[in-house]
């Protein structure tokens, strides 16, 4: 057993940073990073750049000489750009006793650092050690310190410590795997037991890493005192980026628990997952979001075939190519002032085109100046936001009498706008950037069950052999 060091003498860490196309939260890491209370001479830095396209590796050249560049020539996702850097460190950094991997958009408190290798130090059987992750937009609001893996439903459970436990300074968790956003490894672990698996390319490449080295007697620990913030995971599903997302997540997941269950428990969990999987896409195709939809079906295909690394998906077309000789807009529940401004713009790119408009009524002040009363539906809300059954029909029998051909929402869409079977864009209500564009297709609707049954099949009568 290694003895306990005292914290006054501080181990050399380097710290690993992958980014993609993100220059501006990188910089600001890199200026964070600047008065991290740690000794400048035992915090090393290093930058991994996954070839970026907006001017990245050129910025941290010119400015930062100090910080160690390492530019892949291709996007190597998450798990290949922290394994080229680990593997870089492991190899020309032999001093450095720790690898502390930080996401691009992360910003750490002064000390984040000190906190996590205080820990390490202390508990001479872990190997990981992450921070506690609070959100970027709401400070107060916690994200999870660690997580747990449940191998009952197939799906992670954020660890949330109680009000009382996080006013402990010195509160340390036990937790299945903690999140690579700030995640410190002890280097001599990591040399036993590797890096992680780059066929994931993002998502749950973390998370097999503390599964593997809770298997080999090791401890994964979250360190109550050691705070960064971080844009929330749950506002990601919101944007384009969750297509994609939801495609390595299923995939990656099923490929973990078909890896760390085995026999029935292994063949009866993944028919739950892929049932919920299949669930979740169902409800995507009834809103329309047939990419979304299909990104979870692909998963699960992928899953099957043993085709993992990265995903090749195709950009959505500009909305401006489209010839729509009417426009349903239904910004509901983001009726807002960015929802206006987009309605300026859809105008303005389709000067032809008659446009409706379904608004709650107490946001009609706003709206009434730019539609007459014959084009704009008022409807009332209950408690919360939501609208009656009668308002629904009111709102249905309005839809019905318009000939309009696209559908327009500025959040999540509505099932009683998308079920006309006709096009349905959803775009971000702030940029104007369209985030999914699609159709409610019954024959997807009622394929659904029987490709669900098929999977279900398929796992229980031949599951995939472990593939790491």
């Amino acid at each position: 057993m290694m003895e306990t060091r005292k914290i006054s003498s501080l181990p050399p860490v380097q710290a690993v940073i992958v980014t993609w196309n993100k220059k501006k939260d990188v910089i600001r890491l890199l200026e964070c990073l600047k008065n991290i209370d740690y000794p400048k001479d035992r915090l090393f830095l290093l930058v991994v750049d996954n070839a970026s396209t907006d001017g990245t590796a050129e910025t941290l050249a010119s400015e930062y000489p100090q910080v160690e560049l390492l530019r892949n020539p291709e996007n190597l996702g998450g798990a290949g750009g922290f394994n080229a850097g680990m593997r870089r460190t492991l190899e020309n950094r032999p001093e450095a006793e720790y690898l502390w991997l930080l996401d691009n958009d992360v910003i750490p408190e002064t000390n984040a650092l000190k906190s996590l290798v205080s820990v390490m130090e202390k508990h001479p059987h872990a190997a990981l050690c992450g921070s506690r992750i609070m959100d970027t937009d709401n400070p107060r609001e916690m994200i999870e310190a660690g997580a747990f893996i449940d191998y009952r439903i197939g799906d992670v459970i954020r660890h949330m410590p109680s009000p009382e436990e996080r006013k402990n300074p010195h509160a340390v968790f036990r937790v299945d795997y903690a999140a690579a956003c700030s995640l410190l490894a002890r280097s001599s672990a990591v040399r036993k037991m590797g890096v992680w698996h780059e066929k994931f390319f993002i998502y749950w490449d973390d998370m097999e890493w503390g599964a593997r080295f809770t298997a080999a007697g090791y401890e994964v620990r979250a360190a109550n005192a050691s705070v960064v913030f971080h844009p929330s995971w749950i506002g990601r599903t919101s944007d384009h980026s969750a297509v994609w997302r939801s495609y390595y997540r299923t995939r990656n997941a099923l490929c973990f628990f078909s890896h760390y269950c085995r026999g029935w428990q292994k063949r009866l969990l993944l028919c739950r997952m892929i049932f919920r999987y299949m669930g979740i896409a169902l409800d995507a195709y009834t809103r329309a979001a047939s990419e979304l939809a299909k990104a979870f079906e692909q998963g699960i295909r992928d899953f099957f075939r043993s085709s993992y690394g990265k995903k090749a998906f195709a950009p959505l077309p500009p909305l401006a190519q489209k010839n729509p000789k009417g426009i349903m807009i239904f910004p509901y529940p983001e009726s807002s002032d960015t929802a206006l401004f987009q309605v300026r713009r859809l105008k303005k790119i389709f000067p032809e085109a008659a446009i409706w408009a379904v608004i709650p009524a107490e946001e009609q002040a706003k709206w009434q100046h730019l539609f007459s009363p014959e084009t704009l539906h008022l409807f009332r809300q209950k408690g919360k936001g939501k609208i009656s059954r009668r308002e629904k029909l009111r709102i249905m029998n309005f839809l019905r009498k318009k000939s309009w051909d696209l559908l327009i929402c500025f959040a999540t869409v509505p099932r009683m706008g998308a079920i006309w079977g006709k096009e349905t864009a959803r775009m971000d209500a702030e940029s104007g950037q369209l985030l999914a564009l699609g159709k409610n297709e019954c024959k997807e609707v009622f394929r659904i069950p029987f490709v669900t049954v098929f999977y279900m099949l398929h796992a229980l009568l031949f599951p995939p052999k472990k593939n790491l």
